[in-house]
């Protein structure tokens, strides 16, 4: 069917499709739901409300809490080991003999004993006993007897012994576990921002979808009215309704990834997974400015993960130095002062003692030597794991700076390809409305816009999320 543009009659049912057009939005504003805020209904959470929440509730910070809880208590046992102690003991005994053979038995006795037991580094221990006897005969018979002793390893292969060492090497490996729990929070912060950054995004796009179905529906109540005017052709008709239907499936595809967003936040915040709510808006990260150099130069300043195989050298040396120990001379001193004192005789001894004492391994089948072995393979394994993550940490860097720089250049061609589309939408309507264009360019055009609309919004999201990406690669 043919179309007279600019006449008249065109004039007249332009007006009216206008009318109905405007009228239609009216209504629709009015019916839909996204209109009557129905987020308003669900609390708005912001992006440091989401942080806080998942460094105090969320399942990753309980986790980590635990592996940091339980490295100071390895760490306690291990101190203790080479700290100060204290113990005590105590005994009391009867014995009675009596004689078969012979017509001579020894008298029951009594002995009551107490000890107390100093440890301390070193290896030293000093300890202290008190006895007391008390023969049962006719003419009972007393002694008490005091002794204070002591004793420490000087060397053993190690300054300041082994035991020492050991407490070092719990110290790295409770410092090890505190660079891993600190890099385990900025992950969770990193994961919550990227989880918030996304469902804001979804959010933003969903408003578009919904304002996108809202023209669909208006065009097609014009694109209606002119067919029944015979100013608009069945393909006009057609179009507006797939038009219209397509937006309805990206409406409802916008909304089931909504709620799946705010779900996986939910569950990294410690939040239940039903809990409903929107994010609030928030402004843009701003982009780091950084050649490739000065940012791998940070990263390899600032990873976590870099600093602890650094930590894990540094135990693995000590692990080597405690293997070559076990074959080295071991040299030992002690001293020890006695007293006696029989109060039936009435009379006293005083004894003292001292020693040194050296023990050198002569055959041990070779266990040292593999230990050793061991122990220098471990810290080259470790040395190399270093030479791969610097490499790693290297790529990784630059892999994410360059593709954040195209992110940033695609958002800014997406914002100039929304506002081209935006003209090329109003010069279809304003040509339609003149009678040049016909209505379904003012169709096509209005769909190329939509489209221009949600690239610019994901090219939008997608490079906040770049950002997000490279400062959590430079260990931030």
């Amino acid at each position: 069917m043919g179309r007279i543009f600019g006449s008249p009659l065109h004039r007249m049912l332009t007006l009216l499709a206008s009318a109905l057009f405007f009228v239609g939005a009216s209504a629709l504003f009015a019916d839909d739901p996204s209109a009557a805020q129905q987020s308003g209904q669900a609390p708005s959470i912001t992006l440091q409300q989401a942080v806080d929440q998942a460094l105090t509730t969320g399942p990753g910070i309980l986790i980590s809490n635990a592996a940091v809880a339980t490295a100071r208590a390895q760490y306690t046992v291990s101190a203790a080991a080479n700290g100060i102690g204290l113990s005590t003991t105590g005994s009391l005994a009867h014995s009675d003999r009596n004689a078969i053979t012979s017509s001579i038995s020894t008298p029951p006795s009594d002995t009551a004993q107490a000890g107390l037991k100093l440890t301390a580094p070193l290896s030293t221990s000093v300890s202290l006993a008190v006895n007391h006897t008390l023969d049962e005969a006719t003419t009972p018979y007393q002694t008490s007897g005091v002794s204070l002793s002591a004793s420490s390893t000087l060397w053993d292969g190690m300054a300041g012994g082994s035991d020492l060492a050991a407490v070092q090497q719990a110290a790295l490996t409770l410092k090890e576990t505190l660079a891993a729990e600190g890099a385990n929070q900025k992950t969770i912060v990193y994961q919550v921002k990227q989880a918030y950054y996304t469902l804001l995004a979804q959010q933003r796009q969903l408003a578009i979808l919904q304002q996108t179905l809202t023209q669909r529906q208006q065009e097609l109540s014009k694109t209606q009215a002119l067919y029944d005017a015979q100013s608009a052709t069945q393909i006009d008709l057609k179009q507006a309704q797939i038009n219209q239907k397509q937006a309805e499936l990206d409406l409802a595809l916008a909304r089931d990834n909504v709620e799946v967003d705010r779900e996986q936040l939910s569950a990294l915040v410690g939040w239940d997974t039903e809990k409903v709510y929107s994010v609030a808006e928030v402004d843009d990260v701003s982009a780091p400015v950084l050649d490739a150099a000065a940012a791998v130069k940070t990263a390899l300043a600032q990873r976590a993960d870099l600093a602890q195989l650094q930590l894990k050298i540094a135990s693995g040396d000590i692990a080597v130095a405690l293997a070559q120990a076990k074959g080295s001379v071991q040299v030992t001193t002690s001293a020890g002062i006695n007293l006696s004192q029989n109060w039936t005789l009435n009379n006293g001894n005083l004894g003292w003692n001292a020693g040194l004492q050296l023990a050198m391994p002569i055959l041990d089948a070779g266990s040292t030597d593999a230990a050793v072995k061991i122990a220098r393979l471990s810290s080259q394994s470790l040395a190399v794991q270093k030479q791969q993550l610097v490499a790693t940490i290297t790529a990784s860097v630059k892999s994410t700076l360059y593709s954040l720089r195209d992110l940033l250049a695609r958002a800014d061609l997406a914002k100039s390809s929304l506002a081209l589309a935006q003209s090329q939408y109003d010069l279809a309507q304003l040509q339609f409305d003149n009678g040049v264009d016909s209505n379904l360019d003012v169709l096509t055009a209005s769909v190329a816009l939509t489209t221009a609309q949600v690239n610019a919004a994901k090219a939008r999201s997608d490079a906040q999320l770049g950002i997000l990406a490279l400062q959590d690669a430079l260990g931030n």
